[in-house]
């Protein structure tokens, strides 16, 4: 018997709804390894780091003027759902690094965004 899973995702920023093409997340634990000289010539020891996550996302650009200055997104708050409702990941306190247009050939013009957020709150049921 298959098993259903999250095949989309509604992207929304401070609770508004937004067209996403593709969204990434990657959190990074920040743990180093601390060489030291030892007999064993390896590494013993490790130092815990700074959690940190970053973000992309790539949103489609409206014909016309877009309804949020990315550059100006600040302590937002970034929600990823399945339709359904049953998957939910929210970052929160996003700020938005950069914003890259991209144009294809194809009719695909989108918006890239890179952000990193301060925390993350998994939700899902």
């Amino acid at each position: 018997m298959s098993e259903e899973v999250v095949g989309s995702i509604v992207m929304s920023v401070n609770g508004d709804d937004y067209d996403c093409a593709k969204f990434t997340s990657s959190t990074t634990t920040g743990t180093k390894p601390v060489p030291t000289m030892n007999r064993k010539q390896r590494i013993k020891y490790v130092a815990m780091g700074i959690r940190t996550f970053k973000l992309t996302a790539s949103v489609v650009v409206p014909d016309g003027k877009d309804t949020v200055k990315w550059l100006d997104v600040k302590d937002g708050r970034i929600s990823i759902e399945s339709p359904s409702g049953n998957y939910r990941e929210t970052f929160i306190d996003c700020h938005v690094e950069s914003v890259s247009a991209s144009y294809d050939m194809n009719g695909e013009t989108l918006r890239d965004l890179e952000m990193f957020c301060l925390d993350y709150l998994d939700e899902t049921l």
